[in-house]
């Protein structure tokens, strides 16, 4: 029973019920409107078809009753003739007034109207050439105005004006009331009218009930996504305002449901950054812990042995700088809202600086890094230090792709609308296709890279978040076997300022 009334009470509250009982509220008081005001019509319907069939009535009363007129208003000859009327037709109250209105012979049963008086302008109205039905006026004898016939007469010896007025109230009220309780066609109204009130109220809960459906199903998308299925979407929505409603709670979960989505990408790739840096810190220092404590153990070591293994050291301190290097640029790059310190410098000098930086390294391996720029290129503006990161970090990458005896260089050239490119070319190993599109993700290393042991998987992730801070294109074209090009292209310093700011640059 407690579960019952809760579901009573529920459904009391919902927005269905609170329609429906507007609704039907609304129709019941228009019903009651259109009956109020249908009755009145009728009830006014009845007096205009009255006194239009009645209108001469007063006038032939007046013909009959001339002769005894003559003898005066009140005469007993006129009251007989009034009363032999009367008794033909009971409906019927029969008064004689003077030409201002006031009844001066009064010939109902019991008399009530004597010396009152009934309005000239209602009685000018009904005699005028075209009145407009029906025209009510008060009756003699007090009551609500109704309709009337009259005539004007002439009375007494003297022949003075005045009228004959049949009050036709009562008949009027028999009528209508004969009427509603006799006439098949009021009661085909009344049965349609109040058969169209119930279809009309059927339809408004059927249709009040299809409509909440609506939002029904709306909630219950919206609790399923509350509830954590967050693939949970409304189908076929529509394309009225419910319809708007629906596809933009659709647009809102799947914005939701992309967030959630990169939240669990950029968690996973913070474990993978977690293990990938444990990796990659483990295995230098593991290096320099083991040279160093073999220098320390051994005393009889050869110099040769020494310097072997201080080189180690040496590279492993170069390994984890290079490694601390990227983690810093990779933090800048990720904080979005640290602006780009934008600066117009010649391309040719940071590439000859870059590869000035690299060439024992070169030499070292066996390696001929070049550099081909013409030193009258164009001046760029970008970030100098991102872009020579950028640099080191694909000079770098070519070098470990490269075997002894091969070629690295860099270059750059105009490429007239695209500004100024800049590239890093090898003749080395390659990448192979199916590893293309994978290159710039953080911490991926091809399949060559894990075979030589070579790279923390970091590289070409920074050279391609720096273009794409940059707003500028990054294109890697590799063959394998024979070697890789990755280039940038960078805005000319003069097509991002005004003539001014470029003589300044």
């Amino acid at each position: 029973m407690s579960a019952l009334s809760n579901r009573l009470a529920g459904w009391a509250r919902s927005l269905y019920a609170r329609i429906a009982l507007v609704y039907l509220s609304g129709l019941l008081l228009l019903s009651v409107a259109v009956a109020w005001l249908a009755t009145s019509q009728f009830d006014q319907l009845s007096r205009e078809f009255q006194q239009r069939q009645e209108a001469g009535l007063a006038g032939n009363l007046a013909r009959v009753m001339a002769p005894a007129l003559d003898a005066g208003a009140d005469s007993p000859a006129a009251r007989r003739m009034a009363r032999h009327i009367v008794a033909i037709n009971p409906s019927l109250s029969l008064y004689v007034l003077d030409d201002r209105g006031r009844v001066i012979a009064d010939y109902a049963r019991p008399p009530c109207g004597l010396g009152s008086r009934v309005e000239l302008a209602a009685i000018e109205a009904l005699l005028g050439e075209s009145p407009m039905l029906p025209v009510l006026a008060s009756s003699p004898c007090g009551g609500e105005p109704g309709v009337f016939s009259v005539a004007r007469i002439r009375y007494g010896p003297e022949g003075r004006p005045g009228y004959l007025y049949a009050d036709l109230n009562k008949a009027s009220e028999a009528s209508m009331v004969a009427m509603l309780r006799t006439s098949s066609i009021t009661r085909t109204l009344v049965a349609a009218g109040g058969l169209a009130v119930l279809i009309a109220g059927l339809l408004g809960l059927v249709w009040f009930a299809l409509l909440t459906r609506r939002f029904s199903r709306l909630t219950g998308a919206v609790q399923r996504f509350a509830r954590g299925e967050f693939q949970a979407r409304l189908v076929d929505p529509g394309r009225d305002e419910l319809g708007r409603l629906g596809r933009a709670f659709n647009d809102m979960a799947g914005t939701i449901e992309a967030q959630l989505l990169a939240l669990r990408e950029t968690d996973r790739q913070r474990r993978e950054l977690v293990a990938n840096l444990s990796h990659d810190f483990r295995t230098p220092l593991t290096s320099l812990r083991g040279n160093v404590e073999h220098l320390l153990e051994r005393e009889d070591l050869t110099v040769e042995e020494r310097r072997r293994r201080l080189t180690g050291i040496l590279d492993n301190v170069g390994r984890l700088t290079r490694l601390a290097d990227q983690l810093s640029t990779l933090s800048r790059l990720d904080a979005h809202d640290r602006p780009l310190q934008r600066e117009a410098f010649s391309l040719a000098e940071l590439a000859h600086d870059i590869a000035g930086k690299f060439q024992d390294q070169a030499r070292r391996r066996n390696i001929a890094l070049e550099v081909t720029c013409d030193p009258g290129l164009p001046r760029v503006e970008a970030d100098l230090g991102l872009i020579d990161r950028a640099l080191a970090n694909l000079i770098d990458n070519a070098m470990k792709a490269t075997t002894p005896g091969g070629r690295v260089w860099l270059w750059a050239r105009a490429e007239p609308g695209d500004g100024v490119r800049v590239a890093v070319s090898d003749d080395g190993v390659g990448i192979a296709p199916d590893e293309l599109p994978l290159v710039t993700q953080r911490f991926h290393r091809t399949r060559d890279g894990r075979a030589r042991g070579e790279g923390s998987g970091l590289g070409l992730s920074i050279v391609s978040e720096i273009a794409e801070r940059h707003g500028t294109r990054l294109a890697i074209d590799s063959v394998p076997g024979r070697g890789t090009t990755v280039s940038l292209w960078l805005p000319l310093a003069d097509t991002l300022h005004g003539p001014g700011d470029a003589a300044q640059a």
